[in-house]
């Protein structure tokens, strides 16, 4: 006699998701107005604070999420999607995105009684509005496995003096206070040559050291200079100049191989590397420049591809480009690195508001290079300023308010990485991996400047560090603790 095989309890519907029959099936107080996400209506809250709800009967046992379109004015207090199933409820803010851009967020939750309740909640002042629209109820968790920063800056700043401490002043190791506010993931920076001694191979051997004692993993950036590269400048390492092309490959993957090499010699293999840093026109300049064709760079990330296969197979290649709300850009990017045949596991993206466009601009990109290339994306530098104070005599690279909604203030900064981090967290299919913030252990010590080669430089990141100028953690590092 077989066996009789269990039919998987159906995921009860979301009745009316579109609000195309009003408000049938919701409870409510809001407004149906034309010109929805995809559709000709919407929900619109207007003023004074409004709950739409609806209960969910049946529901199977397990993780399932809410997903939800969202458009707002950006006058309210407070506004979100929440979604309770018999534990505690949980909630993803409406991010402050301007009136014009629909957003899609997420919240999960995992059911431990028969009914879940959906709430749309907004408290909304004078003119302002809040919309809700294609609403969706799914099996399966949405949430961010890589919870991350760069903390490249931390061996000098300890070096220098650099006192970290917890929320109560206690004087404490910043790895550990990070670890405790659920970061798990942490990348460093490689130069070839550093001019002040840091940003090396033995640097990067002790910080991966630290963080196996402190279980976090490690993300390998490699610069391919000897000092900062980004889409501005990628000068070759002094010691490769005189190289030809065939010798400027070899080197390549010779300084990649031995970084790596000596990282699993040690027991610590990378879990993820990036060959080159915010390459988007090209690294090792001239030669690997893209400015007319991708020839010599396709040619350069294969080697570095090679090199980190052969040393260490389960490490996890990215490939990072800057500008992360700009599709066309990485849409030119990547069909042209693909069309060359260069392999590659993971996207990488640096959003930075005040540089790259906006949210809808971040998940647009996100959202359509995950689908068109089939790979999973990791948002690897973000940050934002939580004052418009500096604690040293170098100026702040971000000096005003710029980003309407978005405070220079500890509760600003927060709001921001809580904004981005949903984004991320919406990707469709679970692509969206992580969020990283650059670069969160930068604050003001003398000796740890900007330039290498000028130990009298200042840094002008100490605003958007996530340790503030008391060297207490900031709101926005608790985020972490929450994917």
């Amino acid at each position: 006699m077989s066996k009789q095989m269990l039919t998987p309890k159906p995921i009860p519907p979301v009745i009316n998701p579109d609000f195309e029959d009003g408000i049938s099936g919701w409870q409510s107080a809001g407004q149906i107005e034309d010109d929805g996400h995809d559709s000709p209506a919407r929900l619109t809250h207007g003023a004074s604070r409004i709950e739409t709800t609806q209960t969910l009967k049946d529901v199977p046992a397990g993780w399932h999420t809410l997903r939800a379109w969202v458009r707002t004015s950006g006058r309210h207090k407070e506004a979100y999607i929440a979604l309770a199933c018999g534990g505690a409820e949980e909630r993803t803010a409406v991010p402050v995105a301007g009136a014009k851009a629909w957003l899609q967020i997420v919240v999960s939750v995992q059911v431990t009684g028969p009914e879940c309740q959906i709430r749309l909640v907004s408290d909304v002042e004078g003119e302002g509005w809040v919309s809700f629209d294609d609403v969706e109820f799914v099996a399966g968790r949405a949430a961010l496995s890589m919870m991350g920063a760069d903390i490249s800056s931390l061996k000098k700043s300890e070096d220098k003096g650099g006192i970290y401490r917890d929320e109560s002043g206690a004087p404490g190791d910043a790895l550990q206070i990070l670890r405790d506010h659920g970061l798990n993931y942490a990348r460093i920076r490689v130069w070839v040559n550093s001019p002040d001694g840091y940003h090396g191979k033995a640097q990067l051997l002790e910080m991966a050291r630290r963080f196996k004692q402190h279980d976090i993993k490690l993300l390998v950036d490699f610069h391919y200079s000897d000092a900062w590269a980004d889409p501005g400048k990628q000068f070759k390492p002094a010691a490769w100049e005189g190289l030809a092309f065939d010798g400027l490959n070899q080197a390549l993957y010779d300084h990649t191989f031995d970084v790596c090499s000596a990282l699993v010699a040690q027991d610590t293999p990378p879990d993820m590397v990036q060959i080159g840093n915010e390459i988007t026109n090209g690294m090792l300049w001239p030669d690997g420049k893209n400015d007319k064709n991708f020839d010599n760079l396709a040619a350069l990330l294969k080697e570095g591809h090679r090199a980190v296969k052969d040393c260490s197979p389960a490490t996890l290649v990215m490939l990072h480009v800057d500008n992360g709300g700009n599709n066309e850009l990485f849409r030119w990017w990547f069909d042209a690195i693909i069309a060359q045949g260069v392999p590659f596991d993971l996207i990488g993206a640096s959003y930075y508001a005040y540089w790259h466009g906006t949210l809808a601009d971040l998940q647009n990109n996100l959202n359509d290079i995950a689908a068109r290339y089939e790979k999973d994306v990791v948002l690897v530098e973000t940050a934002y300023p939580f004052t418009n104070d500096e604690n040293d005599l170098e100026p702040n690279v971000i000096r005003s308010q710029i980003v309407i909604g978005y405070r220079l203030t500890p509760e600003g900064q927060a709001q921001m990485f809580a904004d981005v981090m949903s984004i991320v967290r919406a990707v469709p299919n679970g692509r969206g991996l992580g969020v990283f913030w650059w670069d969160a252990t930068w604050t003001a010590v003398p000796g740890n400047g900007w330039d290498p080669a000028k130990p009298e430089s200042g840094n002008g990141w100490e605003n958007q560090a996530l340790f503030d100028f008391d060297n207490r953690p900031l709101p926005a590092m608790g985020l972490f603790g929450k994917p």
